[in-house]
């Protein structure tokens, strides 16, 4: 699966209309979207396309992120101040972690949702279980 992560509703609305467009189904992941208090939306897309269609998906998703992030910053002087990530710990419980929407959006462009997740979960089970060995004797 190929994800795309959007903060601003406006993007996301014109690359599911575009998708639309060129008949490819899409999904969005609730999950991700839930992790980051509804100020990230996500969609996924299967990757068996061919290269080129792929790359179209990907040129047009480059357009949105930049308009993307004009909203983003547009609206980030005016109202959107924090973001949150949805931390679950080893107990079962979960806790909000206060993040920088801009660190966010740059997290985003590097790995997928489900990347974050695993970063985000890797960084709780070291806290939450130090282990003082070096990494080369793990």
């Amino acid at each position: 699966m190929l994800d795309f992560i959007f903060f601003h509703k406006l993007p996301l609305q014109r690359f599911e209309a575009y998708l639309k467009s060129k008949d490819i189904p899409f999904e969005h992941d609730i999950e991700f979207q839930a992790s980051v208090e509804e100020s990230g939306f996500t969609i996924s897309i299967s990757d068996d396309y061919e290269l080129e269609i792929i790359e179209e998906i990907e040129d047009f998703y480059d357009e949105m992120m930049d308009l993307n992030e004009q909203l983003v910053s547009e609206e980030d002087s005016e109202e959107i101040k924090n973001a949150g990530i949805t931390v679950n710990l080893s107990d079962g419980s979960t806790v909000l972690a206060d993040v920088d929407p801009n660190l966010i959006y740059k997290l985003s462009s590097a790995l997928s949702p489900a990347e974050i997740m695993q970063l985000v979960s890797a960084i709780a089970d070291a806290v939450e279980n130090p282990d003082k060995r070096p990494l080369c004797k793990r």
